[in-house]
């Protein structure tokens, strides 16, 4: 009667499990980079307040002064291999740096964005219940008149021939104005309220 060699049994039993676990941790490496998405970058820029600019409004006439506020809105996919949907975008305007004074608001089309695109969209409101007399006050100090611009849409990701659910996504930032009545571009923040990376992650797998 031959005797069983249980030690290469253990062995090659310990084998087989490593060797199951490094695959399943390569395929679940090979799954969360297929699935990973980066956030669209959004930022602002030619903002101008015409009622701000100094060498237009010399008289300083309120009854005259012209209400409305330009500005271009750019948001790129810096994806190579995933596309972007958004709903309609809507751009919200205050005065200061919270939500007490809102002046107007804008709403860009929804629209599909490419791989590594980027996208420009003008806008322009007409503000209401400025407060004028602060904001000049401001910038005849040589200082800035502050705004608030809140961004916010519902996305969704397009990963090979299939889209992601929607994700809300929603963007904050103040921009300063001075008495040219115009701003430099403003870099602004995108998150995705309360999903975190690792729910981001596994709502995918739900």
């Amino acid at each position: 009667m031959s005797n069983y060699d249980f030690s290469s049994s253990r062995n090659s039993c310990a084998c087989h499990c490593v060797k199951l676990i490094v695959s399943l941790g390569i395929t679940a490496l090979i799954l969360w980079l297929s699935l990973r998405t980066t956030k669209p970058k959004c930022s602002i820029g030619d903002v101008y307040v015409r009622g701000l600019d100094k060498s237009v409004n010399s008289n300083n006439n309120a009854t005259r002064r012209d209400k409305n506020l330009s500005f271009q809105l750019n948001v790129k996919n810096e994806m190579k291999d995933k596309g972007v949907r958004y709903d309609d975008i809507t751009v919200n305007f205050y005065y200061g740096t919270n939500t007490s004074y809102p002046i107007g608001n804008f709403t860009f089309d929804g629209f599909k964005q490419g791989k590594d695109k980027e996208a420009f969209k003008s806008g322009m409101i007409e503000t209401h219940n400025m407060p004028w007399d602060d904001a000049i006050k401001a910038v005849s100090n040589g200082s800035k008149a502050i705004f608030r611009v809140d961004v916010s849409s519902r996305i969704k990701y397009k990963i090979t021939f299939w889209y992601t659910k929607k994700h809300n996504y929603f963007v904050e930032n103040k921009v300063e104005i001075d008495d040219t009545g115009k701003s430099s571009a403003q870099q602004l923040h995108c998150c995705f309220g309360v999903f975190g990376l690792t729910l981001f992650v596994l709502s995918f797998l739900l």
